[in-house]
């Protein structure tokens, strides 16, 4: 195949929770196929349609598209009660998924053991700041060959086996494992949950090879963000997963010449959950003005997220990675309003020397300091803009500095949450998409 790929894949820049649901939403239009490849319930994308917020944990934010159709792929867990959970409340908006939904039998399934073992950790002396979903553990025991796809369900016959060896090492490794529940009980949940979504589970990576085949459009989407990929984020304190742009050719099987482009998503300032290194966050009442404006509690979760300023050298290094070729910004009607508003440029060691490198060792994230440079805020307010034009001089110019510093031409800015609220930049890889 010589052609060159109409497929495009959104990835996250940040700590996640960037408005890829947005994107995605907003891009889906224009796709045939829309594929989830990794994570698990552990996301959460909002889409915002007429002040209406529909939250997608599992399924792909194409749903709100009847011409799309829609691919959980190899790389994802499900849950199924969440799963089956989410398509419930999609039906009772009058979203029926029957007809366009593809489960890979090779994704993997988070299991009641799995979350047992995740929240007793998270319980202990050491916290990572997990959801306690069971996503680590599940990914964990999928590494360990431990693991149950969804083509398993398909063998009641020897489902019991294959969950059995997972089962037990929980287990032993609970302080109480009677607080588990029996396996014969696991077992009869799963296939109730099972039962209605038998019919969906198939050859995902061969039904994407022939639609790329046929030149039908595939959009990919990622959960979470690069810095909190297993290999590139900010490690321990990362999910489970692939969730760069590796991860999506191990999540669905498709090759690294299906994809055309790569849009990468950022917030006009920085947030992430749970524990880890953040230079930019602000802990005074600059950091909970952002939260509040910007509504930062987690879409899964409900927590309160950690806020600071645009975190240059993160947000570049998530655009090497990938190989951005756009930015698409999210949120900068927050910033409206700010007297000054900041961009961390890079880090002072302990020496003072300005560093743009992110460290390997996590010990080392202690010694560094945010090197801060401020701009001018804007009074106009972005909120609903719809045209480059009519951006504020200032804001036109800190997002001639974000681009800069991420040596990445900005693709897309969103002025607020609707589908409505935003635009594209003329002449960027997303011009004519949306």
């Amino acid at each position: 195949m010589t052609h060159r790929s109409p497929n495009l894949a959104v990835l996250g820049l940040q700590w996640g929770d960037e408005g890829k649901g947005k994107l995605v939403d907003l891009l889906a239009a224009g796709f045939r196929h829309v594929v989830r490849f990794q994570g698990g319930n552990n996301a959460g994308h909002t889409v915002v349609v007429a002040g209406q917020s529909i939250a997608l944990h599992q399924v792909p934010s194409g749903a709100l598209h009847q011409g799309c159709f829609l691919v959980v792929g190899s790389g994802v867990l499900l849950n199924l009660g969440v799963f089956r959970q989410e398509l419930d409340r999609l039906a009772q908006r009058g979203i029926d998924l029957s007809d366009r939904l593809l489960l890979s039998d090779k994704a993997h399934l988070i299991l009641p053991h799995h979350i047992a073992l995740d929240q007793g950790r998270e319980g202990g002396a050491i916290k990572i700041g997990t959801t306690g979903r069971g996503i680590g553990p599940a990914y964990e025991f999928k590494a360990a060959r431990m693991g149950v796809r969804l083509a398993d369900l398909l063998h009641p016959d020897t489902l019991a086996d294959r969950i059995r060896p997972g089962y037990e090492e929980v287990r032993l490794r609970l302080n109480n494992p009677s607080a588990l529940p029996s396996l014969e009980a696991v077992m009869k949940e799963l296939m109730d949950q099972a039962a209605p979504l038998l019919p969906f589970i198939g050859d995902s990576q061969g039904h994407l090879m022939e639609a790329w085949g046929r030149q039908e459009p595939i959009l990919f989407e990622g959960a979470q963000a690069t810095l909190l990929d297993l290999d590139h984020g900010t490690y321990p304190f990362v999910t489970s997963s692939s969730c760069s742009i590796g991860g999506l050719f191990t999540g669905t099987g498709m090759p690294p010449k299906a994809l055309g482009t790569v849009v990468g998503v950022a917030k006009a300032y920085t947030t992430r959950v749970g524990a880890g290194p953040m230079p930019s966050e602000l802990f005074d009442a600059t950091g909970e003005r952002l939260r509040e404006a910007g509504r930062e509690f987690g879409t899964t979760t409900g927590r309160p997220r950690r806020c600071g300023w645009f975190d240059a050298p993160i947000t570049a290094h998530a655009c090497r990675t990938n190989g951005v070729d756009g930015l698409a910004i999210m949120k900068l009607d927050v910033l409206d309003g700010f007297d000054q508003v900041g961009v961390v440029v890079g880090y002072r060691d302990g020496e003072g020397g300005l560093v743009k490198r992110l460290p390997a060792c996590a010990s080392d994230w202690d010694h560094l300091r945010p090197e801060v440079r401020m701009l001018k805020g804007w009074s106009r307010p972005t909120r609903g803009l719809q045209r480059l034009e009519d951006l504020a001089p200032e804001a036109r110019a800190y997002m001639d500095v974000l681009s800069e510093c991420c040596s990445t031409p900005i693709a897309y800015l969103s002025t607020g949450p609707d589908r409505a609220e935003g635009f594209t930049l003329p002449g960027s890889c997303l011009e004519g998409r949306l």
